[in-house]
């Protein structure tokens, strides 16, 4: 058994180091190759939530060396964006990187930015994990938001017995009708959740796609027939050429009662570049939607400067819905390690020309 593979973690996200090195005894038999781990620890690259705080400016020279010898890597696709921009050199023997976010938006923007060709390595997403706790996330908002719980917490900050009338006022979910804007492994969890509480589900696809008769989702290439038949949407989209600035252009007046559409409330997911801020603020201000809650946006972390955190009809998260778990990381990297080495397709598997 050959143990010529060398694997560096480089990672942000707490306990993704020791999760791997736990199992890898675990996963000793599944493996034609066990490889080298190499572990780095520097105090430039820490992180907490779905943020990475990365200076690659004061990098240990130590920590340039393990980088450049690396054939696989573990680590932030913001990191290795940043790495890509201030040491081109250091990632010079890198083969694979598998991330440990499902998106990798940081790294296509850097390769724009720099107008560098395509890289040579290979680039899969961590994914097949974020469906369920995003749904639950996207179920909790929405219920939250349908019987006013926020009013009900500011009721009791005053006293008051049922202060507020409108938590008198909410819809079953099951009247309601959620449309979901990208119908990937998330879009699916969220659509389940959904149909569990009898909700009518839309799926937004961009090529035609059989109607899903196991979860029972209605799918359609208009957007404008999606937007208008929604109480609430849901946005899953990554950020790819074909999805950046997708909602822009008063595409959400569609949602407008006055253009048949039920005003809806607007979730985001995904990727904060498929609308403006200033586009999502219009959109309010008009009625095209009547609240959005957002759990990523156009610049993260959302700077104090911006209008959205005052907005009375935006709810502002940190983009925490669907955070990497520590213990999650070793099922797909193992996996892909096996397939790595056995020189199979690797799962999740980021197509350059794509974006995605």
């Amino acid at each position: 058994m050959s143990t010529c593979r060398r694997v560096t973690i480089f990672s942000s996200i707490p306990s993704v180091v020791e999760s791997i090195q736990k199992s890898v005894a675990v996963n000793e038999l599944k493996l034609t190759q066990i490889p080298h781990l190499d572990i780095i620890r520097d105090a430039s690259l820490s992180g907490y939530g779905g943020t990475v705080n990365f200076d690659p400016t004061k990098l240990e020279p130590s920590t340039l060396e393990t980088l450049s010898r690396t054939e696989i890597l573990v680590s932030e696709p913001a990191v290795v964006a940043d790495l890509l921009t201030h040491h081109p050199l250091a990632l010079k023997n890198l083969c694979w990187l598998q991330s440990t976010y499902a998106g990798v938006d940081p790294i296509f923007n850097q390769l724009l930015d720099s107008k560098k060709e395509l890289p040579a390595w290979r680039l899969t997403r961590f994914a097949g994990k974020f469906g369920p706790p995003i749904a639950e996330w996207c179920l909790a908002r929405i219920i939250s938001q349908e019987r006013g719980f926020a009013l009900t917490a500011m009721d009791q900050t005053k006293k008051l017995w049922a202060g507020s009338n409108e938590i008198m006022n909410y819809r079953y979910l099951s009247s309601l009708t959620l449309t979901i804007l990208g119908c990937g492994d998330i879009g699916r969890c969220i659509a389940r959740a959904a149909i569990a509480f009898g909700m009518r589900v839309i799926g937004y696809v961009h090529n035609p796609r059989l109607n899903d008769d196991v979860l029972d989702v209605h799918y359609t290439t208009d957007l404008k027939e999606a937007l208008q038949a929604a109480d609430y949407i849901v946005s899953i989209l990554p950020s790819t050429p074909g999805t950046r600035g997708m909602l822009l252009n008063n595409v959400l007046s569609s949602c407008a009662v006055k253009n048949g559409g039920k005003s809806p409330v607007l979730l985001n997911v995904g990727r904060g570049d498929v609308i403006s801020e200033a586009e999502l603020l219009g959109a309010l201000d008009q009625d095209y939607i009547s609240a959005a809650i957002l759990d990523v946006m156009e610049t993260e972390p959302l700077p104090a400067s911006s209008l959205l955190w005052e907005h009375p009809r935006i709810v502002v998260s940190p983009h925490v819905s669907g955070l990497t778990q520590a213990k999650d990381v070793p099922d797909v990297f193992w996996d892909n390690f096996k397939r790595y080495t056995e020189g199979s397709e690797l799962l999740y598997q980021v197509d350059w020309t794509k974006g995605y």
